[in-house]
């Protein structure tokens, strides 16, 4: 099983989006069981595949739908309040993941005010509980026979809930907007990779796929001399592939998006060429380094 995190600490690169088309790859395209966590407290991964509803608790947060499973007159539930998150992990809760238009695919979605708390900790014994959780979770034989991939969509942030995915994952993406900002936002996650590679044994490595150009513009200057500097500064780490600045993205994560899919798209979509081309370049430097 081969869990690939998305991370940047800048926000705005479009690590959801990212984390999306690595989903739906993986499910749709090459029909692989697929878990997709959303670690991120703004849960705009998770509104992808749920109605996710308001958090009570936090201002512009949202919280779960009912799990489909829940049933308020079994008594094997009267202790459960319905609804599933990843964040249940930091909380001592079970996690029942909600399934999706896609059958292959699965969503262990975001709580914003849970996942919110467990990124503030600071009590050191407290900190070090955060960064084990993860790996806990996905360590259990039934989520090791259950998928192929887990993809997990971060926040944009290097705390303890950041630090708690890239324990747990065996690959690192990082996209970038090829931004001043954002590029600064590399450099921290790099050095992130770095010390968790000296952490770790050396039977259990953690790839780095490298850098995805994300949000593209083809047709100025400005990301165009910024991607080549970067390719100069760090060549074994920059992706050949970029994704464009394309607005058909975002009309796929528009409510009622037809097709829902980019990857549902004819085969001579430009967009689509483009993705299914970033995701065979990404796949590719995963087997590289099979764990």
């Amino acid at each position: 099983m081969r869990i690939i995190a998305i991370v940047n600490n800048k926000g705005g690169v479009g690590k959801t989006t990212t984390s999306r088309i690595l989903a739906e790859y993986f499910s749709i395209v090459k029909k692989e069981r697929v878990l997709a966590l959303d670690m991120d407290p703004q849960a705009n991964f998770s509104n992808r595949y749920l109605k996710m509803e308001i958090d009570p608790y936090q201002q512009e947060g949202r919280i779960p739908p009912l799990h489909p499973s829940y049933d308020s007159s079994a008594p094997e539930d009267k202790d459960w309040d319905g609804r599933s998150s990843i964040a249940g992990i930091f909380f001592g809760e079970m996690v029942f993941p909600y399934s999706t238009y896609i059958n292959t695919l699965e969503v262990a979605p975001s709580h914003s005010s849970k996942l919110l708390l467990a990124e503030a900790v600071t009590r050191d014994e407290v900190v070090q509980k955060v960064y084990d959780q993860l790996s806990k979770f996905l360590s259990l034989d039934d989520v090791r026979h259950s998928y192929d991939k887990i993809i997990i969509d971060t926040p944009p942030s290097k705390g303890p809930v950041t630090i708690s995915v890239v324990r747990a994952a065996t690959d690192l993406l990082i996209p970038s907007i090829m931004e001043p900002q954002p590029i600064e936002g590399i450099y921290g996650m790099i050095h992130l990779w770095k010390a968790e590679t000296l952490r770790r044994p050396d039977h259990h490595p953690l790839n780095l796929i490298g850098v995805l150009p994300n949000s593209f513009d083809r047709r100025g200057i400005i990301h165009k001399d910024h991607l080549d500097s970067l390719k100069r500064e760090m060549p074994d780490y920059v992706l050949e592939s970029k994704i464009g600045r394309r607005l058909i993205y975002a009309e796929a994560d528009a409510d009622g998006a037809v097709p829902p899919s980019i990857f549902m798209y004819p085969d001579k979509n430009p967009a689509k060429q483009e993705v299914l081309s970033a995701c065979m370049e990404i796949e590719e430097r995963m087997n590289v380094y099979v764990n």
